[in-house]
């Protein structure tokens, strides 16, 4: 079965206790990754973690801060918040936000989580999550050629479907987190 995102409720107040347990299970996924994956650790340490709960269903990166939904996090392990945010960092040392050109934007967000995906499974870094799109056709392939194959062989009815698996939001660079990328 397949696990969908859940919509935004800008209306719920966190306790401190129940702030405190998701920053921690942050944090603590930030220290596995470095004693596991020192690279992905290290980058994990220069980027400032902010919440998002108000704008964004899952999380999201615009190269500086990892930004979070605090009920999508909740229920998630150690190990799968380390995929999460090698996911977020990926997309940062690929440079998607700035690669989508001039392409359909949802569409190079797919492919684009397509080849993170993959090389973060391939590397058996943390444990992939539910919801993420995941297919071992892309092995190898680059978000332009992801793109590509999309744009010629999915339906609109495809990419929609797709939309809705994806574990992040893709913002443009620019370090506003208003959800507007």
């Amino acid at each position: 079965m397949k696990q969908e995102k859940q919509k935004v409720d800008k209306t719920r107040v966190y306790t401190k206790e129940e702030q405190a347990k998701v920053l921690d299970k942050l944090i603590t996924a930030r220290v596995g990754l470095l004693v596991k994956h020192p690279f992905f650790g290290n980058m994990a340490t220069r980027l400032k973690i902010q919440e998002g709960s108000d704008w964004m269903n899952t999380a999201a990166t615009d190269g500086r801060t990892i930004f979070f939904n605090r009920d999508f996090f909740e229920p998630l392990t150690t190990k799968q918040i380390e995929f999460v945010i090698a996911h977020e960092i990926m997309h940062n040392v690929f440079d998607h936000m700035h690669r989508v050109e001039r392409r359909n934007r949802n569409v190079w967000n797919i492919a684009a989580d397509y080849c993170v995906n993959n090389d973060l499974v391939d590397q058996r870094v943390g444990e992939k999550i539910p919801v993420g799109l995941y297919d071992t056709k892309y092995k190898g392939w680059s978000a332009e050629e992801v793109y590509d194959h999309l744009m010629k062989n999915a339906t609109e009815k495809d990419i929609n479907e797709l939309i809705k698996q994806m574990i992040d939001e893709h913002l443009d660079g620019q370090g506003d987190g208003d959800g507007d990328g």
